[in-house]
């Protein structure tokens, strides 16, 4: 079991920026974290403790994946990943559930989703996937389809993989168990972006790959309750989870900037940066914004984890809040900075780079906002009565 203690957090982060640079510029997904992952427990940290787990909550999962971020981002967005699919399978009270916890507790194995399609795009954004899976004779399935931005291909164990049937009058969608060494996956290496580079988001290809009939966790008509249902808890969970990261990733980023402004002692100053009013103000500035960031991911979580829960809205909010001023207070690290935040032998232009990929992780923006937006201006209370001349 994990203690996900700020000590323990401290020494985690640490050991997995050691190494961050290296594979940030080889951009392979670093396989050894995992290893150090499974053996503090940390893969195992919701699993319930009747399953062998640290049976943890949103808020000490959030406060992990900060600390793994903050250290290796590509491993904090896997872990996170890895996390969101926990309570995914939990939420539909799949038989499989505790094997698969088992497995992540006792042998290290992570899970991830294949939702991204190159034609759907995000599937947070709707549609129909376009992957398919067909019912067999022996009774189990064929899944064929494309994949995109596969994170962690090459480590993952096992794939949930969202497609629909092929049924003629009504086409379900769920999620199906896919083992990642099963025969007919192909990985095409195709992730070459600016930021997290050594996430290993590759292209998956899907050929007539054959699973048993309990591999399809739930089939759900688009748009039923029960799709809601298990959407919502997606939608908490990566909400939450993504925000710690990137809150993760911009706080590993101030504290470079700490310590470079308290060692830098221009000559033509004779005092360190840190004494400068104007850099002081940009500090305050970066403070203030990580703050907030705190106080939502820490109100969100604790929510999530209460009686009360946590609604989607919310979640959405607050990842694209924290995420914004992620981006903002490494930008503003970046302008007192000079060249040497811009240097690559330096982790802060790192740190940019990564938390630049929040932005294209859904819940986009321009989603969070129009919904926003919507539900405020349908508020019968802030209607005008019918007979209000």
């Amino acid at each position: 079991m994990f203690d996900p203690d700020e000590t323990s957090l401290a020494v985690l982060r640490r050991s997995l920026a050691a190494t961050a640079a290296t594979h940030d510029v080889q951009g392979g997904f670093p396989k050894d974290n995992i290893a150090r992952l499974h053996e503090r427990g940390v893969l195992g940290l919701t699993v319930p403790i009747r399953h062998g787990g640290s049976g943890r909550g949103l808020a000490d999962a959030a406060r992990v994946v900060g600390a793994v971020g903050g250290g290796e981002s590509a491993t904090g967005l896997l872990l996170a990943m890895h996390y969101v699919m926990l309570a995914v399978l939990q939420s539909t009270d799949s038989v499989a559930y505790a094997e698969l916890a088992r497995r992540a507790v006792v042998d290290g194995a992570v899970l991830n989703a294949l939702q991204a399609e190159p034609d759907m795009g995000s599937a947070a954004r709707g549609g129909l996937p376009a992957t398919i899976a067909r019912a067999t004779d022996d009774g189990g399935w064929r899944i064929d389809g494309i994949k995109a931005w596969a994170t962690g291909s090459g480590v993952v164990d096992t794939w949930l993989v969202l497609a629909r049937t092929d049924e003629a009058e009504r086409s379900r969608v769920g999620l199906w168990l896919v083992p990642s060494d099963s025969e007919g996956i192909d990985i095409d290496p195709s992730w070459n972006h600016i930021g997290l580079r050594a996430s290993a988001s590759h292209t998956l290809r899907l050929d007539g790959v054959r699973v048993s009939a309990d591999a399809c966790l739930a089939m759900h008509e688009p748009g039923s309750a029960d799709a809601r249902r298990q959407s919502s808890v997606i939608q908490v969970w990566n909400g939450v989870l993504l925000a710690a990261l990137y809150d993760g990733v911009a706080r590993a980023g101030r504290d470079w900037l700490l310590r470079f402004l308290n060692d830098r002692v221009p000559s033509g100053l004779g005092a360190s940066l840190a004494t400068v009013p104007r850099i002081q103000s940009v500090v305050g500035e970066i403070e203030s914004l990580l703050t907030v960031n705190r106080v939502m991911i820490d109100d969100a979580s604790r929510h999530a984890d209460s009686d009360g829960g946590l609604s989607p809205q919310h979640a959405r909010l607050v990842k694209m809040v924290v995420t914004e001023n992620a981006v903002t207070a490494l930008d503003l690290a970046l302008s007192v900075s000079g060249n040497h935040g811009l240097d690559r032998s330096n982790p802060l232009e790192r740190h940019f780079r990564d938390a630049l990929c929040g932005r294209v992780h859904g819940p986009q923006s321009d989603t969070v906002l129009s919904a926003l937006g919507l539900a405020a201006l349908g508020d019968p209370a802030l209607r005008k009565a019918d007979d209000t001349p």
